[in-house]
């Protein structure tokens, strides 16, 4: 269905087309003063239309006005296909963190969905209650978030039988819900609960708390802005970092310390290099599970890849990675090494 909104205004030129959706950005700013606005009404009209599986267009000519159309999915008439779950929606294999998200509002889902992707999670969807339980217990999901007002099979039902389950009471559940039963919810096992509609930085602030590798990450840098901006890209994890100057710092570190979750490393530094300090720790067995990211400005010959190759988890380019994208790495690094550090921690403990 499509909505067609028409005026004979001053209209637009091209140019100022071009910048007419972005936020507090409006086609002409002398005309702040004169008729008022923020320039940010077409920003979130677009974005909900986008939620919505539609889009926003719009035409225009100087001094003949504007024509802005705003198309929008067909939605099925109500009891068409109620009793027809549709399938859900199963992620491809990955290390990525998995969520499975629990909402009958196709919208809802698709919000929750485009942030945890951006977080640099796998996510599993399913709109039916009924179906959540057995989804569950079949992919394993590190975290649930979980509406509450559902047909036929609600989320306290949902949570309920979710913490009666010895193989699922152990994942957490956020809810996200319409409703203002919090005591409700965290009396019943949920982690943490947020009122529908969602506040993006509260729904990140919440994954980084449940998300957070254990352990620390070993930051080997020796110059200084450099160790400064990945210590503050690394904030959002809540991790903790412990900075070395250079690899011979680091092996001292590392001697007298647990093994940390994880260590980034620069190639190019004095008294002992990345590659030096990789020389060192194959000398240590106790050391060599600790994985190992490169984070480097050399521009590496194929001798050199081919050399850190099996040695290394991944190799990232210094200024062209974003923190987003640093924050990603060091998650699913830190999540993998707490994962496979436990099978072992756990035989060690029977013998």
């Amino acid at each position: 269905m499509s909505f067609i909104v028409r005026d004979t205004g001053i209209g637009m030129t091209p140019d100022q087309l071009s910048k007419l959706f972005q936020s507090f950005v409006q086609a002409d700013a002398s005309t702040t003063k004169r008729y008022g606005g923020t320039g940010l009404g077409l920003a979130i009209t677009k974005r909900f239309s986008e939620a919505l599986g539609g889009s926003v267009s719009v035409e225009s000519e100087p001094g003949k006005g504007s024509t802005f159309i705003i198309t929008l999915p067909e939605r099925p008439s109500k009891g068409q296909g109620a009793d027809i779950p549709r399938p859900s929606v199963v992620p491809e294999p990955g290390d990525a963190p998995l969520a499975l998200v629990v909402d009958d509002d196709a919208s809802a889902r698709k919000l929750l969905t485009a942030v945890l992707h951006k977080e640099g999670l796998r996510v599993a969807e399913t709109e039916a209650g009924e179906t959540a339980v057995s989804l569950a217990r079949r992919i394993k999901p590190d975290l649930i978030t979980l509406d509450i007002m559902m047909p036929r099979m609600d989320g306290w039902s949902v949570l309920t039988a979710l913490k009666s389950d010895s193989e699922l009471a152990g994942i957490p559940v956020i809810v996200v819900t319409i409703t203002t039963d919090r005591g409700v919810a965290l009396s019943l096992g949920a982690t943490d609960f947020l009122t529908k509609p969602i506040e993006r930085g509260r729904l990140v602030s919440v994954l980084n708390t449940l998300l957070r590798g254990h352990g620390t990450v070993l930051l080997v840098e020796d110059d200084e802005e450099s160790r400064a901006l990945t210590q503050r890209q690394l904030q959002r994890l809540n991790v903790e970092v412990i900075e070395a100057c250079n690899g011979r710092e680091a092996i001292a570190w590392l001697c007298a310390n647990a093994a940390p979750g994880m260590i980034l490393l620069d190639l190019v530094m004095p008294e002992m290099d990345g590659f030096s300090m990789l020389d060192a720790i194959k000398k240590h067995p106790e050391w060599q599970r600790i994985p190992v990211v490169i984070l480097t400005g050399k521009e590496l010959t194929a001798g050199e890849r081919e050399l850190l190759e099996g040695r290394v988890h991944n190799v990232l380019a210094k200024g062209s990675i974003s923190a987003n994208d640093l924050a990603v790495v060091v998650r699913q690094v830190l999540r993998q090494h707490s994962s496979a550090a436990r099978p072992a921690a756990e035989l060690a403990d029977k013998q």
